[in-house]
């Protein structure tokens, strides 16, 4: 059985059992009710022939009044209340009225009797009379000295009391019916919209469905979060758990808790699609997210997904591609400079010049001496001084002059920056520069990186075109450059670095650009 019929079934069971249980309830409810008011009804009809004056003088053996008469208004009384009789009894219990005349004189049937003439109560009770089974009620009479002189009987048939009960309970059956139509009505349109909700799945396909989804999820090499519209964690996978450290305690917590910036709010109020969004989420670790709102079949917003992975691990396998392809490039230009130098020494030996070709090489044993010591000495971070090195042997090759400070110091790392950071913000600054001057042996760029009053100093200048006034405000922009060709992404990633690290960027275009860059050793 489909889930739409399983949904309208149980419906109408449910509604013929509760309205069943109802219509019983109110049936015997009624019947109680109706029971009641007839016997009252009888009861009130008997107390008042009992207390009139013709019954009690033909009581009496007063033959003024007819026997004819007496019933006549009897009967009258009967048929408007109507009842099935009313008996005027004598004290032996001999009847002087009753709708069919040829019982009266005749002794009353039942044997219910007794209870009024011997003990002169007042009751209601059923027994089987000349008619058939019926409830009566019985009422002493009395006369002016309070001495019982008879008594009186109002009776219906208990067959009248059922119809009388039956033909009250059909008027309820219209409602009955209609409320049965409406239950079924909304049984069916509850099973429309669920099945709406859900797509149109049947329960199995949803199990199947969500089984299979569960055992993507955990095998995608991605971290996923769910989150629902108050940015709280909902959902989330094995690698999510590796990344970000998670825990199955930590459904319902909000995703701030885990990360040091987040845009799910912004996202979930625009339900807009973000892509390729870098986010630091503690020192040394960056996420690369995707944004996905999550939409209901009225497009209306259910949370978000967020998809990541971590940039750390990416950033490795880069660096690793990119350190050989620097070091195939070092010694290119190492061979190049080399044979360049080559070169110039045999000139000066053919032209037997020794002096100047011994001066010569000594210029250039001193020069790389000097910019070997100032970076193996002076910069204790590998990674920082490999990427100078590289830089330097570029601008020789490129006849630009790379001045690096001699008072260049730096012993540790601010505590909020790591080396691959540190790298991309002194690297992306050096090869601006190196695009910007000119490589006729004219172009120079200085670079000095040092420790001061708890903070790190980087400075980076050149004497090339600056950098152009119409784009200078947007510098930081992602796809603003001066180049020619480029993407624009430089300036961005290392505005964002140093906004992490709680640093500061400014520059100042004069003859060059100059970049001075302050970063805080330590945070609170």
């Amino acid at each position: 059985m489909k889930l739409r019929e399983k949904i309208i079934s149980f419906v109408i069971i449910i509604l013929i059992i509760s309205i069943g249980s109802i219509t019983i309830l109110s049936f015997k409810q009624m019947k109680t009710l109706l029971m009641e008011q007839i016997d009252r009804n009888m009861l009130n009809i008997a107390n008042s022939f009992a207390s009139t004056y013709e019954v009690k003088e033909y009581l009496k053996g007063n033959r003024n009044i007819s026997n004819e008469l007496l019933n006549s208004e009897i009967e009258e009384v009967r048929l408007k209340n109507n009842v099935e009789f009313i008996v005027i009894m004598d004290m032996n219990g001999t009847r002087y009225s009753h709708p069919v005349k040829s019982n009266i004189g005749e002794k009353f049937e039942g044997g219910d009797e007794e209870r009024v003439l011997k003990n002169g109560e007042q009751y209601i009770s059923t027994a089987i009379g000349s008619l058939g089974v019926s409830v009566r009620a019985f009422t002493p009479i009395y006369d002016e000295n309070n001495k019982q002189i008879g008594a009186v009987a109002v009776g219906m048939l208990y067959n009248k009391f059922d119809n009388e009960l039956y033909t009250k309970m059909y008027k309820f059956i219209p409602i009955i019916v209609l409320g049965l139509i409406l239950g079924i009505s909304g049984a069916i349109a509850i099973s429309y919209n669920i099945k709406k909700a859900i797509f149109g799945l049947e329960p199995e396909e949803i199990a199947l469905i969500l089984k299979q989804k569960e055992i993507v999820i955990e095998n995608i090499k991605e971290g996923i979060i769910a989150l629902d519209n108050n940015g709280r964690i909902t959902l989330f996978n094995k690698e999510a758990s590796r990344i970000l450290g998670l825990e199955k305690g930590h459904i319902g917590s909000p995703i701030t808790d885990f990360t040091y910036e987040s845009i799910a709010d912004s996202v979930l109020k625009s339900g807009e699609q973000k892509k390729n969004i870098e986010i630091k989420v503690r020192p040394g670790l960056n996420i690369m997210c995707k944004y996905n709102p999550i939409k209901g079949f009225k497009n209306e917003s259910l949370g978000l997904v967020i998809t990541f992975e971590d940039l750390t691990e990416v950033r490795k396998m880069a660096e690793e591609l990119t350190g050989i392809k620097k070091m195939a490039w070092s010694l290119r230009a190492q061979n190049h400079e080399f044979m360049n130098k080559l070169h110039t020494i045999s000139g000066l030996v053919q032209l037997e010049e020794y002096d100047e070709a011994v001066k010569f090489i000594n210029v250039i044993a001193s020069s790389k001496k000097n910019i070997t010591t100032i970076i193996s000495d002076k910069i204790r971070d590998v990674s920082l001084a490999a990427l100078i090195l590289a830089k330097y042997s570029k601008c020789e090759e490129a006849r630009i002059n790379l001045l690096v400070d001699e008072n260049c110091k730096i012993t540790k790392l601010p505590e909020y920056m790591t080396s691959e950071e540190l790298v991309s913000v002194v690297g992306n600054l050096i090869e601006n520069s190196i695009d910007a001057v000119k490589n006729d042996g004219q172009g120079e760029i200085y670079v000095k990186i040092y420790e001061e009053e708890q903070k790190l100093k980087i400075i980076v200048k050149d004497n090339g075109c600056g950098i152009p006034e119409d784009i200078r405000e947007s510098i930081y922009n992602i796809g603003i450059t001066s180049k020619s060709s480029g993407h624009g992404f430089g300036m961005y990633i290392v505005k964002k670095i140093i906004d992490e690290a709680k640093g500061s960027i400014n520059f100042k275009v004069n003859n060059g650009t100059e970049w001075n860059i302050s970063i805080p050793m330590e945070r609170s």
